[in-house]
């Protein structure tokens, strides 16, 4: 086509998968910022049913297999462990000042930051504390703290991330030795047994929205991707590619139809479909996709989004770059650097009175002011030696 561009991932980065984390940045932001605009017109599970979480999952493992390919090829296995475990232990760091930071804040006259310290069901309405009583031992408080029982809900998706890349040495060592079946194997076994008794391991707070044992699965097939990605693109370049293409094209549609069925009412009557009755589309949501116990259909959806998104930033390239590549390629190649950074807009959003009127156009000034501070704070590169990236 005209505006194909293939990017040699081997030479330098793919700024297409910086492109797809920094669209992947965007919806989670706008759902962790809660206040209703325009943008959860988008964002509310209204490109399949997906969600940021998971693609930063799903994407963190792409990056780490095409990383660590050429890391492992240069350094060895050896060095690229290392380097696995140091940035978990330099993301633990910063998950625990970001978590003690949240109710120091909150003592501060005029700052309330119970947005970040509660959780309330949107099912049940029930209201859940996510941070301890100030009653208990100081000794139990500090070691929930130490082992994650304590976070923002908004930031617990980084817990997750942390124990993953702990495991992550262990699956790239499998991978370079050839037996990413053995890999494949051992992901879905968890998944399942997971499934059926929703186990914790952790016992960290992040497993009641992500359970490692079953959130594991986006990582790994994303690190696998991500490992052997040119073998995969060349593949779907072949005769049997095209038509397992044009099949996962199909499945993006299918799944588009059925999440514009979705009966929320936030969602205007002329931006969704009546055609599935809510009570077959909630069946159906409730047995393949549960988001917490990520169900079949979901996983099936976001390896669809991945494949279908990538294939189509590839062949239109440079007029999709030329319009939207300025603002979410930064925010893809500073993902950690964006997501660290939104929990204090989260607080400062939720302090500002002009937003309690429910109004969607003064709610969508906030929801594109908090992510053009944000793009800011990435081309300013504000605290870049501090805060990782």
């Amino acid at each position: 086509m005209k505006w194909f561009y293939e990017q040699n991932c081997s030479h330098k980065r793919d700024e297409r998968i910086d492109f797809i984390r920094g669209a992947v940045m965007t919806i989670l932001i706008v759902v962790h910022i809660d206040i209703f605009s325009i943008y959860n017109y988008i964002a509310w599970e209204r490109l399949g049913v997906i969600s940021g979480a998971e693609g930063f999952v799903l994407l963190s493992g792409v990056v780490l297999g095409i990383v660590n390919r050429t890391r492992i090829l240069h350094d060895g296995w050896h060095k690229a462990s290392v380097h696995l475990f140091d940035r978990s232990l330099q993301l633990y760091r910063i998950s625990l000042f970001v978590i003690v930071s949240v109710p120091i804040l909150h003592t501060l006259p005029y700052i309330d930051a119970t947005v970040t310290m509660t959780f309330k069901d949107g099912l049940s309405k029930i209201l859940y504390q996510l941070y301890p009583l100030w009653s208990w031992d100081f000794n139990t408080i500090l070691a929930n703290i130490l082992l994650l029982k304590h976070a923002p809900h908004q930031f617990q998706v980084l817990g997750l991330y942390i124990v993953l890349l702990l495991v992550a040495p262990f699956a790239l060592w499998l991978i370079e030795h050839k037996r990413f079946k053995l890999l494949l194997a051992l992901s879905w076994f968890f998944y399942i047994v997971n499934s059926g008794y929703h186990l914790r391991p952790t016992g960290a707070q992040f497993e009641y929205a992500f359970p490692v044992l079953s959130w594991q699965l986006l990582f790994v097939h994303g690190l696998i991707l991500g490992y052997y990605k040119e073998e995969v693109w060349k593949f779907f370049h072949t005769q049997i590619g095209k038509i397992l293409f044009g099949f996962l094209v199909l499945l993006f549609l299918l799944f588009l139809f059925f999440t514009y069925n979705n009966p929320m009412p936030q969602i205007p009557v002329w931006l969704k479909l009546s055609i599935i009755p809510p009570e077959t589309f909630y069946k159906y949501y409730n047995m393949f996709f549960m988001k917490n116990t990520l169900g079949y259909g979901r996983i099936i959806n976001d390896f669809v989004m991945l494949i279908v998104s990538y294939a189509l930033l590839s062949y239109f390239w440079k007029p999709i770059h030329r319009l939207f590549g300025w603002f979410f390629i930064p925010i893809g190649k500073s993902s950690l650097y964006i997501f660290i950074w939104h929990i204090y807009f989260c607080i400062l959003i939720a302090n500002l009175s002009i937003f309690e009127q429910n109004d969607i156009f003064i709610n969508t000034l906030g929801h594109t002011f908090v992510l053009i501070a944000l793009w800011i704070l990435v081309k300013k590169r504000v605290l870049f030696s501090i805060i990782p990236r």
